[in-house]
């Protein structure tokens, strides 16, 4: 005999009375169904508010890297430009040092002590050309230009129209050879005044324009820091101070470069 469950509906202000009868296994049913019903969709809302969370997390985490590569790149500014003022400095002691001594060998000294190169956190990212010209060139340092030409303040730089480094000096301040090499050039050029010439060997080459006097000639050996001549305002120039040119391989090349 199957077991039913009757349900009885007496509608307000009626006398007529509704049964229902329900087998229990139909019952039971409905019973399992909105039982699972309910798990489901506890589960559902579950796995919604931990991807919610998820998502929220990601978001910080962008945020942050953001915000760590912002911070990245100033510190690397910073130090970029820190480099630049270590360099200045080393150039600022070694105009000072030069001026308040008077022994000439004394300022030999100080010239062959400060005039190493110098190689910043930008300058190591420079081209692989000129990673190469500097490998090539190491084993040779007394033949590599790596020191300042004068001391002076550079008053322009390299340019695609100006492919040279200018440098403002008192008259007749000494302009030094900044590498070792032969002279293959002294005497006037027209616009550029008296020049010097020194071929370094490894493809190097430097000229020095512009100079009140010349205290080399063509043939000579030079040997890095040796006068060479002296800052004046021949040729084209409208005051005194130093057209400073490298050339390697034939191609002008920026001497801030090199020191």
């Amino acid at each position: 005999m199957k077991k039913l469950y009757t349900i009885q509906i007496i509608p307000e202000g009626s006398t007529k009375v509704r049964t229902y009868r329900i087998q229990r296994v139909w019952l039971k049913l409905f019973t399992w169904i909105i039982s699972l019903a309910a798990i489901l969709l506890c589960i559902l809302v579950w796995k919604f508010t931990e991807i919610n969370m998820q998502l929220a997390n990601a978001w910080k985490l962008k945020a942050d890297n953001e915000w760590l590569m912002e911070r990245h790149a100033e510190y690397e500014l910073a130090f970029s430009n820190l480099d630049s003022i270590y360099a200045i400095e080393n150039q600022i002691q070694n105009i000072l040092n030069t001026y308040l001594e008077n022994d000439s060998s004394k300022i030999r000294s100080i010239l062959d002590k400060n005039r190493l190169m110098h190689t910043s956190s930008k300058k190591a990212h420079q081209d692989t050309d000129f990673e190469a010209e500097l490998t090539l060139n190491r084993q040779s340092l007394d033949a590599f230009p790596n020191m300042l030409p004068v001391m002076g303040v550079i008053s322009r730089h390299f340019s695609e129209e100006h492919q040279a480094t200018d440098f403002a000096a008192a008259m007749n301040e000494p302009v030094f050879a900044t590498a070792s090499g032969k002279v293959i050039f002294a005497g006037d050029n027209g616009n550029l005044g008296l020049v010097i010439e020194i071929d370094h060997g490894g493809g190097f080459i430097t000229r020095y324009a512009h100079l009140a006097r010349i205290s080399t000639k063509k043939g000579n050996n030079v040997r890095k820091s040796e006068t060479i001549g002296f800052v004046g305002n021949t040729g084209n120039s409208s005051a005194p101070h130093l057209h400073y040119e490298i050339s390697f391989n034939k191609k002008l090349v920026d001497p801030e470069l090199y020191f």
